[in-house]
């Protein structure tokens, strides 16, 4: 079972040849090396570097000597760790000491070891030169590291880490939200995978109370919902829909971009909870559907028709979308979706959709199979002219004079 706090035999260490021993063991045991699922090792480092009690030298050493470069990266240790390091002030040995002197103190560590100590001093020195030509400074880091602790936080529920990293600034608007949307899946979605984590606050209830620590830590209330609302939405978890709900959420302000997140992730139980409690179907030009059409799912697009959505004001709109759309992170096994364009294209046509103009004409050719689908949906129409006539009108403006 996957656990935020596999460091904690390490705590009895003092010695960099102590945690080495026991490094790769415990990872192992507690699923979370390099290669177990992501993002299990990302956050082992996380909440290693965050939340073990070893000293600043002695955890940046051993993430540089034991920790994998391919799955995380070593700027994030050492902002989390640069300051009291810095203030040192240890030389660097003499070999390299005239090359990478400029770029800050070299790292305090004991090992018997001599060529791991070698190994560590470069690493060190590479992350130097790496940050000097980057252009970051270890304040960058530092708030980078921080802000990806509290996603890690809010992704397990794990509280005290949540008010560790607000503490330390941490700010939960960064990278779009991620702390927010990370709590606001709660045990659904891309959290679903990693809701067991031995932490007694990894439950719908313990991801409600994350995001109020989220307001106590200054995010505004109002802000927090209309970012939890849809995210909640996305990942079909109505439990946390309830608690946004209690907390405040305005389903009838919101409740348009919620249904659209829904939609978009063919959340259906969502979709129709938010219906229920008052979301417009038609909030946004047309925008609910128009999440649906991108699915390329012919069960959603009808939910959204049958709720209201409106295909004749949005036809252009929806047009487009369904001769592009390539709904792959949905369904990653399929390759080839013309097949289904045409089948959604033929539903709208039913229900009332009309594409014409020039930017219906553009949208055909715009479309790397765009004539294929149009020729496709000609014949699944037939016999009724009054949907052919304006498709024919679509193929004859497109075709060469």
């Amino acid at each position: 079972m996957s656990n935020l706090n596999w460091y904690t035999p390490l705590g009895q260490y003092a010695t960099l040849d102590d945690i080495r021993a026991q490094w790769h063991d415990l990872l192992d045991r507690n699923q979370m090396g390099p290669y177990n699922p992501v993002p299990g090792y990302h956050d082992a480092m996380l909440s290693f570097l965050g939340g073990c009690a070893l000293s600043p030298e002695l955890k940046l050493a051993a993430v540089l000597a034991l920790g994998s470069a391919f799955d995380f990266d070593f700027r994030l240790a050492l902002g989390a760790l640069g300051e009291p390091i810095l203030e040192d002030g240890v030389e660097w040995p003499e070999a390299v000491g005239a090359s990478v002197s400029d770029n800050g103190p070299a790292l305090r560590v004991e090992t018997g070891d001599a060529w791991l100590g070698a190994f560590i001093a470069g690493r060190m020195a590479g992350l130097r030169e790496t940050m000097v030509h980057d252009g970051t400074r270890l304040e960058d880091w530092k708030a980078a590291f921080w802000d990806a602790f509290l996603e890690m936080a809010c992704r397990h529920a794990a509280h005290d880490a949540v008010r560790l990293a607000l503490q330390h600034g941490a700010r939960p608007e960064a990278d779009s939200y991620a702390a927010v949307v990370a709590a606001a899946r709660g045990m659904h979605g891309e959290n679903s995978a990693f809701c067991d984590y031995g932490l007694p606050d990894a439950t719908d209830d313990g991801y409600g109370q994350t995001l109020l620590l989220l307001v106590e830590g200054g995010l505004p209330l109002d802000e927090m919902l209309a970012v939890a609302l849809p995210a909640a939405a996305a990942a079909d978890n109505t439990a946390m829909l309830d608690v946004l709900l209690a907390q405040g959420a305005d389903i009838r302000a919101d409740g348009g971009c919620a249904l659209a997140a829904a939609a978009r992730g063919l959340a259906f139980g969502a979709f129709e909870w938010l219906l229920e409690h008052g979301a417009d179907i038609g909030a946004d030009d047309g925008a609910v559907l128009d999440a649906a059409v991108a699915t390329l799912t012919e069960g959603m697009v009808e939910e959204a028709l049958a709720a209201g959505a409106d295909p004749v004001t949005c036809a252009s709109q929806v047009f487009r979308t369904a001769l592009h759309a390539s709904p792959s992170d949905l369904y990653p096994e399929r390759g080839d979706f013309s097949d289904w364009r045409a089948d959604i294209i033929t539903l709208l046509l039913r229900h009332g959709a009309r594409p014409a103009g020039p930017d219906a004409v553009e949208a055909v050719r715009s479309a790397p199979d765009g004539q294929d689908i149009i020729a496709d949906v000609l014949k699944r129409i037939e016999p009724d002219a009054g949907l052919l006539q304006p498709l024919r009108a679509l193929v004859a403006q497109d075709s060469p004079a």
